[in-house]
């Protein structure tokens, strides 16, 4: 919880910061249109580097949108994206992963346990939701036990729904299609429903998981009772 709070905290004050407040539509103008590579690497850049100490990744989209269009804009906002997710994990693995393990001893138990049962699966889950914070997502997710090659994999096939609506929606923007606009709107509402409804079903099979292991379990200790008598 401690760890949550302290990066929304964080991700409020990076808003503040110049760099970030400049990252909108009149930046988009003057670097990454009509730019060529340079402009699109620049944009990816920007976008990791940003977005690895808080930035919105909504936002990314939204502007990537406005300044390449729906399908490239969805790839360059995903790929900056996916690379400040792999860098904000491994950071958190290298350095901070034994101290946090230590001292949250219960609470990284409890995060491992959640998602032992097919990390892929929860990894798609936790990004298809449209809360929670990306920053302290992937500082968390390098603190536990869940492989990287998963994680980021998953973070990235997670993030495509919900970065594909804010996307669309900038590119709406540009065109001024009230159309796309509402779509996009359409489209984050079927995006958060599916990731209730896989939510749902891991916890079903965490639950059918559970009983069957206290099922294999009480016919041993039904047998050891016997052998002691």
């Amino acid at each position: 919880m401690m760890i949550l709070l302290a990066c929304v905290g964080v991700s409020e004050l990076v808003r503040q910061l110049p760099a970030v407040a400049a990252f909108n539509q009149d930046w988009v103008d003057a670097n990454t249109r009509h730019n060529g590579f340079t402009g699109i690497a620049y944009f990816i850049g920007m976008a990791a580097a940003l977005t690895a100490i808080g930035l919105p990744r909504q936002l990314t989209a939204f502007l990537a949108g406005y300044a390449f269009g729906f399908g490239e804009g969805l790839l360059y906002s995903v790929a900056g994206t996916t690379l400040s997710c792999a860098g904000v994990f491994w950071l958190s693995r290298i350095f901070t992963r034994k101290a946090l393990r230590k001292k949250y001893a219960r609470k990284v138990a409890k995060l491992d346990a959640f998602v032992a049962i097919k990390p892929f699966l929860m990894t798609i889950v936790i990004r298809l939701m449209p809360f929670g914070n990306n920053l302290a997502t992937n500082l968390i997710a390098g603190v536990s036990h869940v492989p990287a090659r998963i994680f980021v994999t998953g973070s990235m096939i997670g993030y495509i729904p919900q970065m594909a609506i804010f996307a669309l929606m900038g590119k709406g923007i540009l065109v001024q299609s009230y159309w796309k606009i509402a779509l996009s709107v359409g489209m984050l509402g079927l995006s958060t429903l599916l990731g209730l409804y896989l939510y749902k079903l891991y916890k079903a099979e965490r639950l059918v998981s559970s009983d069957d292991q206290s099922q294999q379990h009480a016919p041993t200790t039904k047998s050891t009772s016997s052998q002691s008598v």
